[in-house]
């Protein structure tokens, strides 16, 4: 499943390379997420229009930590989505509206619950946010979104040590997502 993400978040991203020079292409990260136990990200977008662009991306984080009550904490991941944007005024700039399809496959500890979430998720998120034009080719973005989906695969614990399993099985989510503000370059 991984191999299939990866892939379509390939294609979308070259579909439209062949008039690259006529297109703006972007690359961004979310600092959010870097301060999320660190985890490493990055999305491309590519405009197909004055106020379309698609975009692909993901996240890797392989972390985890311990306190120093022995409590481990962590939001190790894998996740890879594709998606598109409609930007009112122009694109890469002013306020847009986002769909994507996103892959999970995630292990999850809370800071103050020691319980412990470990599954695989897809679904769609719906997200907004304004870009700000900091120079020519540096933009800052904002941006908050909603995603829901099944959990494929999923196991709730009751702690990461005891590894007792509350719930199990799979299910239908709806949370928060798409918490960002972003650096982006634009070549």
């Amino acid at each position: 499943m991984k191999k299939k993400i990866l892939t379509l978040c390939l294609l979308l991203i070259f579909a439209t390379a062949g008039k690259i020079d006529a297109q703006k292409v972007s690359l961004s990260t979310n600092l959010v997420d870097w301060a999320n136990f660190g985890t490493a990200n990055i999305e491309a977008g590519i405009s197909v229009s004055q106020h379309f662009s698609i975009t692909a991306g993901g996240h890797y984080n392989p972390w985890e930590f311990q306190t120093p009550k022995g409590f481990r904490m962590h939001n190790q991941q894998i996740t890879g989505y594709a998606g598109a944007r409609y930007w009112p005024w122009y694109v890469f700039s002013g306020w847009w509206v986002g769909a994507k399809v996103q892959y999970s496959d995630f292990s999850r500890t809370g800071i103050w619950r020691p319980a412990l979430e470990e599954g695989v998720s897809v679904g769609g998120c719906l997200s907004f946010g304004y870009t700000i034009m900091l120079h020519k080719k540096l933009n800052l973005e904002f941006g908050a979104g909603i995603w829901g989906g099944s959990h494929l695969k999923y196991t709730l614990y009751e702690c990461p040590e005891c590894m007792r399993v509350r719930e199990t099985g799979p299910r239908n989510f709806i949370y928060p997502d798409e918490v960002s503000v972003s650096i982006m370059y634009l070549f």
